[in-house]
């Protein structure tokens, strides 16, 4: 089973503005991490105030290490310096199953 986790972070559109490099490169070295699978941020077409990030993870073990990693401290301090208005995080235990239009 694989670990899917799905975060929206309220920053409101000008930190997102003043971050938007260090998501880039979190994003890029997240992405080298072993066990990551998929690790995407994106801004909410509907709310522009909100980034969305989508991560997979091969197993529970592999998530857990990602959040001792030196990076993962770096960008921890980043979301201490500049603190959302909310994030909600939701984690699955998840199969992968064939789409029904493949």
């Amino acid at each position: 089973m694989s670990i899917v986790v799905n975060v929206e972070i309220d920053w409101g559109k000008e930190i997102i503005k003043e971050i938007y490099s260090i998501l880039q490169k979190h994003v890029e070295i997240t992405k080298k991490e072993y066990g990551c699978e998929e690790f995407t941020f994106s801004i909410d077409v509907n709310n522009p105030n909100i980034i969305r990030a989508t991560e997979l993870w091969t197993n529970m073990n592999v998530l857990e290490d990602h959040f001792k990693t030196k990076y993962w401290e770096y960008f921890n301090s980043i979301m201490e310096k500049y603190p959302p208005k909310n994030i909600i995080v939701n984690t699955y235990d998840v199969e992968k199953i064939k789409h029904p239009l493949d």
